[in-house]
C-alpha cells in the first residue's frame, strides 16, 4: 500500500501482450557494512495503466533484470546462489534464476562462478545472456554473449572468449537481444572497468569467429570500443550509448549521451541519423520500451527435476 518513494529503478520488462511491467526497485536505505532488505533490489511487477503493483521477492538479496519466458515463469539475476568474486572484493555473486509469476517458487537456475547479466528471449525461445566466464581465460575480456535453454541447460557461447588480442573486440557484450525478423543481436560493447554503456553493436551468429571482430558490425563507429580501445579515447569519454531496444537491423532505441552523463532516450540508426525523444534535464533515462504487444517465441519444455 506505499508508494515507491524515495529509491531507485531499474532494468523494466514488458510482457509480450503488452500488459505487465517487471522492474527491480531498491528503497536505497540501509545500507551501512553490508546489504539489508531496505538496500537491496527486489522485484515487483504493475499493469501498464499504472494499478496493481505487487511486490515479488524480498530478504538481504540483490534481485534485478527480471525476463518473462514464453512458458510464463519469469527469469532474473540474484545473489542468492550465493559465492563471491574472485577478484579479493566483497562482492557477491549473482547469477540467473527463476520463479513463478507470483513470485514463488524462486529456483537456481545456473550455477555458474562468476557474475551474470541482462537475460531475454531469442526467436528460437532460448535465454540469451551476458556471462562473465574467466576460468582458464583472460579476466577482463571474457563477457560476452551465451545462450541455454529456459531451465538452465546447456550454456554456451559462440564467441568472445579467446580474442587473439585485447583491442580486437569489445571487452563486454551487454543488454543483448534478438532483433526482429533476424537472426543477429544487438548489444552494448561495453568496458570491464566501467557501467553497461559503451558503443552499440551488431552481432551475427551466423558468421564463424574469427577470434576478433568478424561476427560484429559497427552501429555507432562515433564511439570506439571503451577499455579495448582506449588509445583512441579515455574509457569514460565513451559510456555514450546503451539499452538499446532493437526495432529492425537498421533502427533502435537507446539511451544516449554525447557527454557520457544525462543519457535520453533517442531513436537511432545504422547510417548516422540520431533523434532525441526525451530527455530529464536532471536524472538520466536509460530502458526504452514500445509499449506494445510483440510476437511470444515458443516455450521450450523444461527437462530438469526442478520444472
Amino acid at each position: 500500500g506505499q508508494r515507491l518513494e524515495p529509491g531507485a529503478f531499474l532494468s523494466p520488462e514488458l510482457s509480450y501482450d503488452g500488459e505487465t511491467v517487471l522492474f527491480a526497485y531498491t528503497q536505497a536505505q540501509g545500507q551501512d557494512l553490508e546489504w539489508t532488505p531496505e538496500s537491496s533490489f527486489h522485484l515487483f511487477k504493475v499493469a501498464a495503466d499504472g494499478t496493481g503493483l505487487e511486490q515479488l521477492t524480498d530478504g538481504p538479496w540483490n534481485d534485478f533484470d527480471p525476463c518473462f519466458l514464453p512458458d510464463g515463469r519469469v527469469v532474473f539475476v540474484s545473489e542468492r546462489r550465493g559465492g563471491y568474486l574472485r577478484c579479493g572484493r566483497h562482492c557477491p555473486t549473482y547469477t540467473m534464476h527463476w520463479m513463478d509469476p507470483d513470485g514463488s517458487d524462486i529456483t537456481l537456475l545456473s550455477f555458474h562462478e562468476t557474475h551474470e547479466w541482462h537475460p531475454s528471449v531469442n526467436h528460437e525461445g532460448m535465454i540469451v545472456y551476458t556471462r562473465w566466464d574467466y576460468v582458464d581465460r583472460d579476466t577482463n575480456i571474457a563477457h560476452h554473449i551465451w545462450t541455454c535453454f529456459p531451465d538452465g541447460r546447456d550454456p554456451r557461447t559462440f564467441h568472445g572468449n579467446y580474442p587473439e588480442q585485447r583491442e580486437s573486440r569489445p571487452w563486454m557484450e551487454m543488454d543483448i537481444r534478438a532483433i526482429p525478423g533476424s537472426h543477429k543481436y544487438v548489444a552494448t560493447a561495453a568496458a570491464h572497468h566501467g557501467n553497461a554503456f559503451g558503443s552499440l553493436v551488431m552481432i551475427d551468429p551466423r558468421i564463424e569467429d574469427d577470434r576478433a571482430s568478424r561476427q560484429l558490425t559497427r552501429l555507432t563507429p562515433d564511439v570506439p570500443f571503451p577499455e579495448a580501445e582506449k588509445h583512441l579515447r579515455p574509457i569514460e569519454e565513451c559510456m555514450a550509448y546503451g539499452t538499446a531496444w532493437p526495432l529492425s537491423e537498421d533502427d533502435y532505441l537507446c539511451a544516449y549521451a554525447a557527454d557520457a552523463k544525462n543519457h535520453g532516450l533517442y531513436w537511432i540508426d545504422r547510417f548516422g541519423n540520431r533523434e532525441l525523444l526525451y530527455r530529464d534535464p536532471a536524472i538520466p533515462s536509460i530502458s526504452p520500451i514500445p509499449l506494445r504487444p510483440r510476437p511470444m517465441p515458443p516455450a521450450i519444455p523444461g527437462l530438469t527435476d526442478d520444472r
